[in-house]
C-alpha cells in the first residue's frame, strides 16, 4: 500500500492524494455519464456472453440497451440462488459472470437465511475508488475551499467491524470493507484508533468500551468514520453513561475487568497501555461539565470532520450526532450503496443527494407515477423531482436486479442524476389499501417533534391485524422520559400527521376501516440494544439499517417487551 516509511503523516497524505483522484474520477465520469452508462452495459454483455446465464438470454446477440430490455427479464435473488450455491459449494465458474469473484456479501434474506451476493474484483475496484477515498477527497476539497489548506493529520475513530468469515470454497464473506482493508491490516494503526484485532474481531468483545478506550486516550483524533450514523451515536451514548469507568481505566492503564474480552486478547491489548493520569484528568474535567454543549471538540481539540451515511432513515441519528459535535463540524454522508452495488456517492460535504455512478453498473428506473411497471428509463430520461424504483445490473453477475429501493431524482451533476433514497417497496404498510411508505412516516415523525418539542431517537411502525379493524402501532424512543398524562395528546398528534402525509390513511380511520392509532414509547436505548443483539447473532454492523417496519416475529417480540408507555 505504502512504499515509504509508514507514519501517520505518510498514511494521511496518501489518502489525501487518493481522495483527490477519486473526486477527479467522479467529475470526469459524470460529464460523460450517458455514454459511459451505455458502454458499461455493452461491456458487461460482451464479457459475460459465454456464461450459463448469458447463453440463456442470448447476450451475444444483444447490441443495444433496448435489445437488453427486450431479451433479459427483471430478476431477484431467487433467480441466482441455484447458480450461487454451485459457485460456493462446487467452486464452479462461468455461471452468471466471467469476472473473478473475490468475496460474498451477506445480506438478510426473507426468512432469516442470509443471501450470499457475489462480489467481483471489478466491484471491489469501484469500492476502492469511491468508498473511503471519496470521503477524504470531499473533505480535502472542503477545507481547501474554506480555509485555504487541507485538514490536519491525525487519527480516525472508525466503528468498522469486519468479522473474518469464509465460504465453503475459501473466499471471504461478510462486510465488503473487510476484504478491501484486510491486506492493509498492519498499516491501519497509523490511521485508526482501534487496533487491528478490533477491526477484524475473531471473538465477541465489548466493542463500544474497547473502541472508546483506545480513542479517548488518543488526543489526536481528527475524524470519525462509520458505515452508518447509528454506529457513532451508539458510541456517544455509551460514553455518556460510562465516562467515569473509562477515565479511571485510562488513569490506571488497564482494561476493565468487567468487560467482555478473552484473557489472551486482553493481555495483547494491555501491552500498548500505560497509566495516563494527565489524559484521564483532561477528560474528566470536560465530562464533569456535562454533555449539554458539544463534547467531541472539547475532548479532541483538533477534531475536524465526520463521515457516515446519515440521510433517509438515519436522519434522526444525524440530528443527535450534531448535539455531540456541534453544527460547524462538516459531515459527508458518504454514499448510497447496497450489497449488490455501490450506486452513488456524496460529491460535497453536507450533500444529502448522491451522484449516480455511471461506471458503477448499469441502472434503470421505473417511474413510480406510472401504472406500467415493465417500462424502464435510463439516466438520460429521468426528471428532477420524480420518484423511481431503481433496477441494477451490477459488475458481479446480477442482471436487471430489483433491489426494491425507491429513489428520488433531485437534480443533476453534469450528466449524472442526483438521487436520494426514499423508501423500500417491501417496507410499506398496507392494511386496508392505504399504502403508507417510510417517507410518509419519517415526515410525520419530523412534524411530531416540531409539534411536541420531543426529540425522537428512533421509531418503528407495526401493522396490527390481530383484531378487526386493524390499526397502526407507532413505536418511538424519546430522548428523555415522557409524561404519561401527555400520551393521549401525543397519539392524536402523530395520527393527524400520518393523515396529512397519507390522506388515504385519514379516510380509512375516519370511516373505521382502520382503528385508531396506538402510540407506544419504548424504554431508553431500546434500538441500540436491538442492534447489539443482532451483532451478537452475527449480523455485520455495516448492514444494520433502522427498523422502520416491525415485520418479523423476532422484531415484534423484542420491541413490544421494552415498552415504557402506551395509549390507544
Amino acid at each position: 500500500m505504502l512504499k515509504s516509511k509508514i507514519t501517520n503523516h505518510v498514511f494521511i497524505e496518501t489518502m489525501r492524494k487518493r481522495g483527490r483522484n477519486a473526486v477527479s474520477h467522479l467529475d470526469e465520469a459524470s460529464r460523460n455519464a450517458v455514454s459511459i452508462s451505455e458502454q458499461v452495459i455493452l461491456d458487461i454483455l460482451r464479457d459475460n456472453a459465454s456464461t450459463e446465464y448469458g447463453k440463456k438470454y442470448d447476450f451475444a446477440n444483444i447490441h443495444s440497451i433496448e435489445e437488453y430490455k427486450e431479451k433479459v427479464p427483471f430478476s431477484t435473488y431467487d433467480d441466482y440462488q441455484p447458480y450461487i450455491e454451485r459457485m460456493i459449494m462446487n467452486d464452479e465458474e462461468g455461471l452468471i459472470t466471467n469476472y473473478p469473484i473475490m468475496h460474498y456479501a451477506l445480506s438478510s434474506g426473507s426468512v432469516g437465511v442470509p443471501k450470499h451476493i457475489p462480489v467481483s474484483q471489478k466491484t471491489l475496484d469501484m469500492y476502492n475508488i469511491y468508498a473511503a477515498n471519496m470521503a477524504f477527497g470531499v473533505m480535502g476539497e472542503f477545507f481547501r475551499n474554506t480555509t485555504g489548506k487541507t485538514f490536519k493529520d491525525g487519527y480516525t475513530l472508525n466503528t468498522l467491524e469486519a468479522v473474518p468469515m469464509i465460504t465453503e470454497n475459501g473466499l471471504p464473506k461478510g462486510a465488503i470493507s473487510g476484504t478491501i482493508l484486510h491486506p492493509h491490516a498492519q498499516h491501519l494503526k497509523y490511521f485508526m484508533t482501534s487496533p487491528a484485532e478490533l477491526i477484524f474481531p475473531e471473538e465477541q468483545m465489548d466493542m463500544k468500551y474497547l473502541k472508546l478506550r483506545f480513542a479517548l486516550e488518543n488526543r489526536d483524533v481528527v475524524s470519525m468514520v462509520s458505515a452508518f450514523m447509528t454506529g457513532i451515536v451508539d458510541l456517544m451514548t455509551y460514553l455518556e453513561q460510562n465516562w467515569e469507568m473509562l477515565c479511571d481505566d485510562i488513569e490506571k492503564g488497564i482494561i476493565n475487568d468487567d468487560i467482555l474480552i478473552s484473557d489472551e486478547t486482553k493481555a495483547l491489548f494491555s501491552l500498548s497501555l500505560k497509566p495516563n493520569k494527565s489524559r484521564a484528568d483532561e477528560l474528566r474535567e470536560e465530562f464533569k461539565k456535562g454533555f449539554d454543549t458539544p463534547i467531541v471538540p472539547r475532548i479532541w481539540k483538533n477534531f475536524q470532520w465526520l463521515a457516515a451515511i446519515g440521510t433517509g432513515g438515519f436522519a434522526p441519528y444525524t440530528l443527535k450526532m450534531r448535539q455531540y459535535t456541534g453544527k460547524n463540524i462538516p459531515y459527508t454522508m458518504c454514499n448510497y450503496a447496497a450489497s449488490e452495488a455501490m450506486m452513488a456517492v456524496a460529491r460535497h460535504a453536507g450533500d444529502e443527494s448522491f451522484v449516480l455512478l455511471p461506471d458503477g453498473g448499469f441502472f434503470e428506473f421505473i417511474p413510480m407515477d406510472s401504472d406500467d411497471e415493465e417500462t424502464t428509463y435510463t439516466l438520460d430520461q429521468l426528471e428532477a423531482g420524480k420518484d423511481y424504483e431503481i433496477v441494477v445490473t451490477n459488475l458481479s453477475g446480477l442482471y436487471r436486479y430489483k433491489i426494491k429501493d425507491v429513489v428520488r431524482v433531485t437534480g443533476f451533476y453534469h450528466e449524472a442524476p442526483l438521487i436520494q433514497f426514499v423508501y423500500r417497496k417491501n417496507q410499506m404498510l398496507f392494511i386496508a389499501g392505504e399504502k403508507t411508505n417510510e417517507e410518509a412516516i419519517r415526515w410525520s415523525i419530523d412534524k411530531f417533534q416540531e409539534d411536541t418539542g420531543l426529540f425522537i431517537r428512533d421509531f418503528s411502525v407495526f401493522a396490527d391485524t390481530s383484531s378487526e379493524p386493524g390499526k397502526y402501532v407507532v413505536l418511538m424512543e424519546p430522548d428523555k422520559d415522557v409524561d404519561p398524562s401527555k400520551m393521549a395528546e401525543y397519539r392524536d398528534i402523530i395520527e393527524n400527521r400520518i393523515s396529512e402525509a397519507n390522506p388515504s390513511f385519514e379516510t380509512k380511520v375516519r370511516s373505521n376501516i382502520l382503528a385508531r392509532t396506538k402510540l407506544c414509547m419504548t424504554q431508553q436505548q431500546t434500538y441500540m440494544l436491538y442492534r447489539d443483539m443482532m451483532i451478537m447473532k452475527g449480523v455485520s454492523p455495516n448492514q444494520l439499517k433502522p427498523v422502520r417496519v416491525i415485520d418479523t416475529p423476532v422484531k415484534e417480540k423484542f420491541f413490544f417487551n421494552l415498552l415504557e408507555n402506551e395509549i390507544e
